[in-house]
């Protein structure tokens, strides 16, 4: 996990707290199996006697819990509560469950409803309108904040400064993990979105799935959140689809304090 990457203004932080939180979020966007010491530390960036030293002490707690016969880690059961805690705590979504069910059945497409922190999409909601298919996306699962659909519209929506940071980075992926960025087109279709009022994934990220995005804006008119709707329709219902979760995102916005 790249540090620079993480989006925080200049405030004292203490690294040891720093780096058990690294570890957390990267446990927590792992689904496989290679979360062994080694790779836990070469993707975080640290000494694997600082990572096995962190990781026991999370495992006092409960935070994580280690595989004897795989040797590798996971997270713990000590989470659970306080996700759980704070998806209440996250009024918006309850505010907009009921909207986010009906749009997901009136396009038979999945929907997803994401707070954004740092440099992370977290999933607080997820809506499938289609019994036959179901993306493999949990509820609780977090994103890179450039992944895909969401990533474009966020980042679009975010200020000059704060996207140039972004921009910035060495682990971009708008387009998918190995995918080369050219930048003049990711503008172009930043300049697309703030006039659409979404974003657009045409199977970049997985085939056959395409996805279309819009940002969410607190009281204060800054994105906090996006929603995203992916499925399998075609690319000629694409601008259709985009209308959809673009009123979607303005309509939560405004139960936010947003305004227009």
């Amino acid at each position: 996990m790249d540090k620079k990457n993480k989006i925080m203004s200049d405030r004292p932080v203490s690294p040891a707290v720093s780096q058990a939180a690294q570890l957390l979020l990267y446990l927590g966007s792992q689904s496989g199996t290679d979360t062994t010491l080694t790779r836990i530390c070469e993707a975080i960036g640290i000494h694997k006697s600082k990572g096995y030293s962190i990781l026991n002490s999370l495992g006092e707690y409960g935070f994580v819990t280690r595989d004897e016969n795989s040797k590798t880690y996971s997270l713990g059961p000590a989470v659970i509560p306080l996700g759980a805690r704070a998806i209440d705590d996250i009024d918006i979504h309850a505010a907009a469950r009921t909207h986010l069910q009906a749009l997901a059945r009136e396009t038979a497409c999945t929907v997803l409803l994401g707070i954004v922190s740092s440099d992370r999409f977290y999933v607080v909601g997820k809506y499938d309108g289609n019994a036959m298919v179901s993306l493999t996306i949990r509820q609780n699962q977090c994103f890179h904040i450039t992944h895909g659909a969401h990533g474009k519209a966020i980042v679009a929506a975010m200020d000059k400064g704060i996207r140039e940071r972004i921009l910035a980075s060495s682990q971009l992926l708008f387009y998918g993990e190995d995918a080369r960025v050219d930048r003049a087109r990711l503008e172009s279709e930043f300049v697309q979105c703030r006039e659409n009022g979404y974003a657009v994934d045409n199977e970049s990220m997985t085939a056959g799935i395409r996805a279309v995005a819009a940002p969410v804006f607190d009281h204060r008119n800054a994105v906090f959140a996006g929603v995203v709707l992916a499925g399998m329709f075609g690319e000629d219902e694409i601008p259709a689809m985009g209308k959809r979760v673009a009123a979607m995102g303005r309509w939560i916005s405004r139960q936010a304090g947003a305004s227009e």
